[in-house]
C-alpha cells in the first residue's frame, strides 16, 4: 500500500520482534498477526499520503503507541 502511494516503508527490526511477541503473547495464527501489523499501520496508511511523505520509518515507539490504542490491545491473554 506504502509502494502504490510512493512511500518508503522502513521497519526497524525491534517491531518485527514486537509484532511476533504480542502474536505469542494473545495465542494468534497469521491472521492475528495480520491484524496487529494493520493496527500498527493503518493509520500512517491513511495520512502519510496527503502529507507528500516519502519515506516512512516504522519505529518501536510508534508501533508501541498505536498498539495500546487499538482494539487488539484489549484482548485477553490466553
Amino acid at each position: 500500500m506504502f509502494e502504490l502511494e510512493g512511500i518508503e516503508l522502513v521497519i526497524e527490526n525491534e517491531v518485527y520482534d514486537f509484532m511476533v511477541d504480542k502474536a505469542l503473547e494473545y495465542k494468534l495464527g497469521a491472521r492475528g498477526l495480520r491484524s496487529i501489523c494493520e493496527s500498527i499501520l493503518t493509520d500512517a496508511m491513511y495520512e502519510l499520503p496527503s502529507q507528500k511523505v516519502k519515506t516512512f520509518t516504522l519505529t518501536i515507539d510508534y508501533a508501541e503507541d498505536k498498539f495500546k490504542i487499538s482494539k487488539l490491545s484489549l484482548l485477553k491473554v490466553a
